[in-house]
């Protein structure tokens, strides 16, 4: 497990970087088809490739869902090699989720042995840390059709499983003011900027509204130079909750921006990203299963819900019964001091395979009812 996790971070594959991306969705991929799954290649409209590795007759099938790409851009690995020192695997993408993507394959060589065709597909993405722009359509169509989704994201503290998420949405805050000469004919001018800086104050404000909602300023941009009255400026803001009512008051605090200074005027653009992840009865059974799956392998599997937004928010807000945080045990997601704990991923790879294995018995159901569509 080691030395193929050695192999995956040792590929550069950022978001947004097809090349790298596909590099890994190889490695993967040939240990995957050396297990018996028929894979299919696909390209997104936006250039992402797509990897998909079906077993069974997929009638119903169990949906894995995994990601290749990570957050770090070309040349993070020159300063920041994989290495393994006191139980601790370092390196970009080590966490978030190259050594998920290992336990995956380790779970397999376990599971295929006893029953060789499983209903069971297996989906990873190039682009989940841009939010799935171009592999949103392959995520939809594999979940519509499957009996519940597994997401192969990392665990929270502990190695607890994610079994609900804040919604997210996203903002472009523009305003368009008028250019003129700070020395000669200031007061003819209308400074975006001014206008711009008054208007964030407020939507910082609104955060608390409801609980748990959050409005965060991401990047600001505007101006041409210190002696033009700003004409133009621009911020990104982001948005996160829990219900979808709050993600609503949230998206009308964002659009109900009235210009301060009756010169300025003000564009908003953007909307809610993805709708938070909630569990149904058949997703509490399935996590409920899933801590039963590690109970029975001597350990107790914490349960969390999380700010952050994964694939699972897609699959979820389908109905579809999801459970989240299946991926590696470690920490420092998306930062330099990323890990993961080698020695937990033998026993996350058993966990894995002993849960697939129920969800895949023939007959096996979640819920007599259902509310996967």
């Amino acid at each position: 497990m080691i030395d193929l996790l050695d192999r995956l971070v040792s590929i550069e594959s950022p978001a947004g970087h097809p090349q790298g991306c596909h590099a890994v969705q190889d490695v993967v991929g040939a240990e995957l088809a050396a297990l018996g799954a028929r894979l299919e290649r696909h390209t997104a409209d936006n250039g992402t490739p797509v990897l998909l590795a079906r077993w069974g007759c997929q009638e119903r099938p169990v949906l894995v869902l995994g990601h290749v790409d990570t957050v770090f851009g070309l040349g993070e690995l020159a300063r920041r090699p994989f290495t393994v020192h006191n139980g601790h695997a370092r390196g970009p993408g080590v966490f978030d989720m190259k050594a998920g993507l290992v336990q995956l394959i380790e779970a397999l060589r376990r599971l295929l042995p006893a029953d060789p065709e499983p209903d069971l597909t297996v989906l990873l993405n190039a682009d989940e840390e841009l939010g799935s722009p171009g592999s949103e359509p392959f995520l939809v169509a594999e979940a519509r059709r499957s009996a519940c989704a597994i997401v192969l994201e990392p665990g929270g503290p502990g190695g607890a499983i994610k079994t609900a998420r804040k919604g997210i949405g996203f903002y472009d805050l523009a305003v368009t003011g008028v250019a003129a000469h700070p020395g000669l004919d200031f007061e003819r001018g209308v400074n975006a900027i001014t206008e711009l800086a008054a208007q964030l104050g407020e939507l910082a404000a609104c955060s608390g509204m409801d609980e748990g909602t959050t409005v965060n300023i991401g990047t600001v941009r505007g101006g041409t130079g210190r002696n033009v009255v700003a004409a133009h400026a621009v911020a990104e803001v982001e948005t996160r909750f829990w219900t979808a009512e709050a993600g609503e008051r949230a998206d009308a605090a964002v659009r109900a921006r009235v210009p301060r200074h009756p010169g300025a005027k003000i564009t908003v653009t953007g909307g809610v990203h993805r709708g938070p992840m909630h569990r149904g009865a058949a997703a509490t059974r399935l996590a409920a299963l899933a801590r039963e799956c590690a109970a029975a392998d001597g350990w107790q599997a914490g349960e969390l819900a999380v700010g952050g937004v994964s694939d699972a928010n897609v699959v979820a807000a389908l109905g579809v019964p999801t459970v989240d945080g299946m991926g590696a045990e470690g920490g420092g997601a998306h930062g330099p001091d990323e890990y993961v704990l080698t020695g937990s991923m033998p026993r996350r790879a058993r966990w894995l395979a002993a849960l697939l294995a129920r969800l895949t018995e023939p007959g096996f159901r979640l819920d007599p009812v259902g509310d996967a569509v």
